[in-house]
């Protein structure tokens, strides 16, 4: 049986980055993928200013910078009258080194990290499968027919994932109405919008379009209604529709790509069940708008990793419990609401709305969207 001080259950962002920090700070750990490789999937893409600050801590951020995008301005306008509002994220600067978002996919983060890693901790062909807990640590069985011992284990390994269910803490789980249709260009849409930095909303009277810049492209991403098909959806027809309404004059761009994708809104009701901890989309998802569940998985490793070797070096668990019950409370109290407003909002406001704020209040709106007043809860004093 192998034993360490600590094992996580997952190689995405949330599990990597909670392994180097643990490393890093003299905690011997594990970490068991059920893949057998990292993942390579298209998924988060937006790293807010403070998950920039945690992973330029880590010493990995240098050598994710070359070829991804910043994002100084975020851009909201209405196409039928042309009125406009903006905010620059470089109001932030007297509270981040990085007052901006940075675009990259998440699939170029997980090797920075796990390259980090010492050799040997990082363990592939390995989902969990079955989990004892006593007095004294936790005890894992994994798919390839090892076993490990740790005194706590951290369940990193995704909604589907085995930690969570195994550890008996019940999620509360719905999915959102719409789905999302994902178009991808080639077309540099600042080229065709006034104003546009690396992220912009465009809307009309009942509808909106994000779009997003990437290092290779740029995401158009539309709502679709729950009765279309996916096929329906990524139809020509239906794509080149879309287009049309949102950015005329673009409406014969370039598509080198298209999915369709559902969201769904998810929170365990516990972030701690005994000696197995939660972190990461084991614990919450979001919906998209906003980039913000990703982030916020890193900020749960972040503080998780600064609470638990405390504990590991004698500390009271009640330490622990406080910081599982406050990273639930960012869950249930601001990230899940922030996110339901963004998808709630009255397209035929917005654009009003952010063009009357003041300038402190785009300071506070700054700050809520970059998630810099929720990334440090649970951080021991």
């Amino acid at each position: 049986m192998d034993e360490t001080e600590v094992l996580i259950a997952g190689a995405g962002p949330v599990g990597l980055a909670l392994a180097l920090a643990l490393t890093q700070r003299g905690v011997a750990v594990r970490v068991l993928e059920k893949r057998e490789g990292l993942s390579a999937a298209s998924r988060a893409s937006t790293f807010h200013p403070p998950t920039l600050d945690a992973l330029h801590e880590l010493g990995v951020l240098a050598p994710l910078l070359p070829g991804g995008v910043r994002v100084d301005r975020i851009l909201w306008r209405r196409v039928d009258s042309g009125a406009a509002a903006t905010i620059d994220l470089g109001i932030l600067a007297g509270e981040t080194g990085f007052p901006f978002r940075w675009h990259r996919e998440q699939q170029d983060l997980t090797p920075a990290l796990a390259a980090a890693l010492p050799a040997g901790c990082l363990r592939f062909g390995a989902g969990v499968m079955a989990l004892a807990q006593d007095a004294a640590g936790v005890t894992l069985r994994a798919a390839d027919g090892s076993t490990h011992r740790a005194r706590y284990a951290v369940g990193c390994d995704g909604a589907s994932g085995a930690l969570r269910g195994l550890a008996g803490i019940p999620a509360e789980t719905n999915a959102y109405a719409h789905r999302v249709l994902r178009l991808l260009t080639p077309l540099d849409l600042r080229q065709v919008v006034p104003g546009l930095d690396g992220l912009g909303y465009l809307y009309d009277e009942t509808g909106s379009c994000s779009l997003l810049r990437m290092p290779r492209n740029w995401r158009l991403i539309f709502r679709i209604a729950p009765e279309m098909s996916d096929a329906e959806a990524m139809a020509e027809d239906h794509a080149r529709a879309r287009i049309a309404r949102f950015l005329p004059q673009a409406a014969g761009m370039e598509i080198e790509g298209r999915d369709v994708y559902g969201v769904t809104r998810a929170m365990a009701t516990a972030y701690r069940a005994g000696r197995v901890l939660l972190a990461g989309d084991a614990a919450h998802l979001t919906n998209t708008r906003g980039g913000m569940n990703m982030n916020a998985g890193i900020h749960d490793a972040m503080t998780l990793a600064a609470t638990l070797p405390r504990v590991l070096g004698g500390a009271p668990e009640q330490l622990l419990q406080g910081w599982a019950d406050s990273r639930l409370a960012v869950v249930r109290e601001a990230l899940l609401p922030r996110t339901d407003s963004r998808v709630a909002a009255s397209p035929a406001e917005e654009v009003s709305r952010m063009a009357a704020l003041t300038p402190a209040e785009q300071l506070v709106w700054a700050r809520e969207a970059s998630m810099l007043d929720l990334a440090r809860v649970g951080m021991p004093s």
